[in-house]
């Protein structure tokens, strides 16, 4: 085959979205069904994930493509795990794959470490405009920016978080039609994700906080 017959991907980006849902909805293993469906090389900005590094001494496992479909794999592992509604395995299994999204424009090296200061909140940004042009519901499309907006929120908090934060994040995402049980199974992932360096769920102080003011 010559370069010139070599063929190219003529999807429209409304097919690509249609691919991907079921994916999101039906795969067990998403990670080997958006390979084998071009659903990475085909979206710029899922392939840009592909040798964006990160610092290995949080992520020893690779690359931010490599970890992010880490993460939407255990994603829906968990959505098989709890039986949960084809919509919001959905939601939380995009969420996971696209928690990293922002890395791409955000990864530098400073001081011999690589950085991505700012990710989650560029990956929000991103996610907006990647699932407008995919044709992704709008809703799904507003819940998953919000959980990559604040996947990163309890970095910032030594312990258990304060109420008042709790209620600022829980305020964030029911705006956006989530919850903070749906931002913990994406921060769970993303902590898993990371093989040798995964750490304690950071998630649980914020449930057991948001729990107690529920209770």
């Amino acid at each position: 085959m010559t370069a010139s017959e070599t063929p190219t991907d003529e999807r429209s980006d409304a097919e690509r979205g249609r691919m991907l849902r079921t994916v999101l909805r039906e795969s067990a293993v998403p990670s080997a069904a958006l390979r084998a469906d071009g659903l990475i090389d085909g979206v710029p900005e899922h392939a840009a994930l592909a040798g964006t590094p990160q610092d290995p001494a949080w992520h020893p496992e690779g690359d931010v493509l490599v970890h992010s479909l880490w993460a939407a794999d255990l994603a829906a592992r968990h959505a098989e795990r709890e039986g949960l509604s084809a919509d919001l395995r959905e939601r939380l299994v995009l969420a996971a794959l696209w928690h990293d999204i922002g890395k791409p424009d955000t990864t530098r090296p400073r001081n011999g470490r690589i950085t991505s200061y700012g990710h989650a909140e560029r990956g929000a940004e991103i996610a907006l405009a990647l699932g407008r042009r995919l044709e992704l519901p709008s809703p799904l499309v507003r819940a998953v920016a919000e959980i990559v907006a604040t996947h990163m929120v309890h970095v910032s908090v030594s312990g258990e978080p304060t109420p008042k934060a709790v209620r600022r994040l829980v305020r964030r995402l029911e705006s956006a039609g989530t919850s903070i049980e749906e931002w913990a199974v994406v921060v769970r992932c993303d902590g898993d994700a990371r093989g040798a360096a995964a750490r304690p769920d950071a998630s649980l102080p914020w449930l057991r906080v948001a729990n107690r003011r529920l209770a």
